[in-house]
């Protein structure tokens, strides 16, 4: 390299082949490369540079330890064939190595590798030298190329200059390098990393080249370097009483920042660290990381085909922070896999693309307004909760209940007192075929139309419904209970039935405890079984019926007489049942109302 003392300047500029003028972090162009003219983005590579200019250079002896007295800054600065200056290593032992080790500072896709020997001839003895690179910034090294005479003595390999399969085109290879390279001030020695390398083509498709040639750090190992000069060909300016064994005069890395064809310009950060101007959303030193909010496809390297940018997510303006799922990339066809996280505006999903429960679409306002959803707008008593329909707006409704806010009765209804049912059918007088008793038996979907009903109404009572039953066993208290064993009439007041009190079943067998109607002359008949809302209606089980046989015995002896009730009884819907004795699936304590009380056992038919 060339230096004059004193005024030694660094390079500012380089010229590229490529046309244009580029510095080693820098470069300025009348448009950008990443892009079309139209906007569409394409493949970009960054400028070619000499990533070893300017970088100082570390240099060591296998067996004396780092060299600390020699100027090796000369190696890496601005090279005047007119003017050489040469880095000499000082005189060592017979044996050893000296190392010399270059760190580049960021990743870089090496393409050659040139050393420049003070020499004027080529050296008559054998020599070895070998280059290695890092990728994790110096802790580990790979062998790039090995340099020897004898390349199956001193590394174990056949002397080749190509590599014969794929599988063999990212290990080194052996060769001579003699005759080496005569330019002028010295002989050149050039390492090319992708020459003799099948895939080499192809290299933009083929990761493993890519990787191949990435490197943190190179260095350059000459073996036995006490007979590099045996031939003492030095120049006279660089004579001395002991002749160097090592004298070197450029060392050169010619390559790109890795920017994975994502960047077409490589600058220092405020940090002073060397970093890819990314394009096509992409981040991170290298471009190797889509930007945020940019999942929606996995990040990919641009090639000259497909410049594979990163795109955004969809989330219809609602959400700036998403996530990419592979899962959902897959089962999209490989189309899209974003998935949107802490939707605002009342949105959820994917996409941000429906509202939140509670809220339903106004269709008035575009997908991406952020008052797209508005609140449902629910009767509190007509609808059942909040929820409602998130596209249409409808809420759920209660039985009777219609409109689309549940706020007004359905034909044929009502409005109650009860809020469980804010709207009741209103009634009147009708048959088995009326069209509107056939509704009715639909809204009870317990009941089924093959049972025998009949109807009375009157205009000062509620109306009431027959079912057909029959009594399978009379359990009773007293002895004026006109209730029969076999088939009879079971009487229902509307107004209970619609509140499902008490909650019958056509087909299944019940007990039900409560009082026998009379002497009031408001119903259908003077005496009858009537179930309402005062009634306890169970389902039968039949370990019940021993105690209830018990009970029944009591009676007869007189053993359950008033005194006792008073003392020992809880009141179940009107039937005093001996606490000690009553079964516990259907204690229920209530007031005492009615004068008559009994148990039956019925049986539901159709």
């Amino acid at each position: 390299a060339s230096k004059a003392p004193g005024s030694l300047q660094r390079r500012r500029h380089l010229p590229c082949a490529c046309g244009g003028t580029v510095g080693p972090w820098g470069w300025t162009s009348p448009h950008d490369p990443c892009y079309h003219p139209d906007g569409r983005p394409r493949h970009c590579l960054s400028e070619f540079i000499n990533a070893a200019y300017g970088v100082s250079v570390n240099a060591s002896h296998s067996l004396q330890g780092p060299d600390n007295d020699s100027n090796i800054t000369t190696l890496t600065d601005l090279h005047n064939p007119h003017n050489l200056t040469c880095w000499m290593t000082h005189t060592g032992p017979d044996t050893g190595d000296w190392v010399l080790t270059l760190p580049l500072g960021r990743r870089f896709e090496i393409t050659y590798i040139s050393l420049q020997f003070c020499h004027q001839g080529e050296p008559s003895d054998p020599i070895s030298i070998s280059i290695l690179k890092s990728m994790d910034y110096g802790r580990t090294w790979r062998p790039m190329q090995h340099y020897s005479s004898n390349c199956l003595e001193n590394f174990r390999l056949p002397s080749q200059t190509i590599a014969k399969t794929r599988h063999q085109e990212t290990e080194p290879l052996c060769s001579d390098p003699r005759p080496l390279q005569r330019q002028r001030g010295g002989m050149v020695l050039a390492f090319s990393t992708l020459d003799g390398r099948p895939s080499s083509p192809d290299f933009d498709y083929s990761p493993t080249l890519q990787d191949w040639v990435t490197a943190t750090d190179i260095r350059v190992v000459f073996h036995q370097v006490d007979k590099l000069n045996t031939d003492n060909t030095l120049p006279p300016a660089f004579t001395s009483p002991a002749q160097a064994p090592l004298a070197l005069s450029d060392l050169q890395v010619g390559g790109r920042c890795k920017c994975n064809g994502h960047a077409s310009r490589c600058r220092r950060d405020d940090a002073g660290h060397a970093v890819c101007v990314c394009e096509h959303h992409t981040a991170g030193p290298d471009c190797d990381v889509c930007e945020d909010f940019y999942f929606d496809r996995p990040w990919h390297r641009a090639t000259p085909t497909h410049p594979n940018p990163c795109v955004a997510c969809e989330c219809n303006g609602h959400s700036n922070k998403c996530r990419f799922s592979m899962e959902v990339f897959q089962q999209s066809g490989r189309r899209s896999g974003g998935v949107c996280q802490k939707c605002r505006h009342h949105t959820a999903g994917r996409h941000c693309q429906y509202c939140q429960n509670g809220y339903t679409r106004d269709h008035s306002k575009p997908l991406n307004h952020r008052k797209a959803c508005q609140p449902c707008q629910c009767h509190p008593l007509g609808a059942v909760g909040r929820w409602c329909n998130q596209t249409s707006g409808q809420c759920l409704c209660r039985d009777g209940v219609t409109g689309l806010r549940c706020n007004r009765c359905a034909p044929g209804y009502k409005q109650g007192r009860s809020p469980l049912r804010p709207c009741i059918r209103k009634f009147t007088t009708c048959t088995l075929l009326d069209p509107e008793l056939l509704e009715i038996v639909s809204f009870y979907p317990a009941v089924k139309l093959t049972l025998n009903i009949t109807r009375y109404y009157n205009k000062k009572i509620c109306p009431w419904w027959q079912f057909s039953i029959s009594v399978q066993t009379v359990f009773r208290i007293g002895s004026t209970s006109r209730v029969r064993r076999g088939p009879q009439s079971l009487w229902v007041p509307d107004r209970d039935l619609g509140c499902g009190c008490p909650a019958l079943h056509v087909g299944r067998t019940f007990l039900l405890i409560g009082a026998e109607e009379g002497e009031r002359g408001w119903g259908p008949e003077e005496s009858r079984l009537v179930a309402d809302r005062s009634t306890l209606a169970l389902q039968w089980r039949e370990h019940w019926s021993p105690k209830l046989r018990g009970f029944r015995g009591q009676d007869k002896r007189g053993r359950g007489g008033k005194k006792a009730c008073h003392c020992m009884c809880w009141y179940i819907h009107n039937l005093c049942v001996c606490e000690h004795e009553a079964p516990a699936a259907f204690l229920q304590e209530a007031p005492v109302s009615g004068r008559l009380l009994g148990v039956a056992s019925v049986d539901m038919r159709v």
